[in-house]
C-alpha cells in the first residue's frame, strides 16, 4: 500500500475509517480491491484477509485525527 493512502481516508471518532477518495488497493497475493467513496472500514474488519483499519491507524492516525 502507498503512503498517499492516508489522503484517501478520514479517521472517524469511533476508530473506523471512511474512504473520501476512490482508491485501488493491492493486497497480499496481488489481489486488487477498489475502495469506493463513503465506504467505511471498521477495526478488525478484514479486507482480503488484511486489517486495513489497523494499517491506517498505525500509518495515518497521527496525520488525520477526527475531532
Amino acid at each position: 500500500m502507498t503512503p498517499d493512502l492516508c489522503d484517501a481516508f478520514r479517521r472517524n471518532v469511533d476508530g473506523s475509517w471512511t474512504c473520501i477518495r476512490q482508491s485501488m488497493l493491492t493486497l497480499g497475493g496481488g489481489q486488487s480491491v477498489t475502495m469506493e467513496v463513503d465506504r467505511t472500514i471498521r477495526p478488525g474488519e478484514l479486507l482480503g484477509g488484511y486489517d486495513l483499519a489497523a494499517y491506517l491507524e498505525q500509518t495515518c492516525a497521527h496525520d488525520d485525527t477526527a475531532e
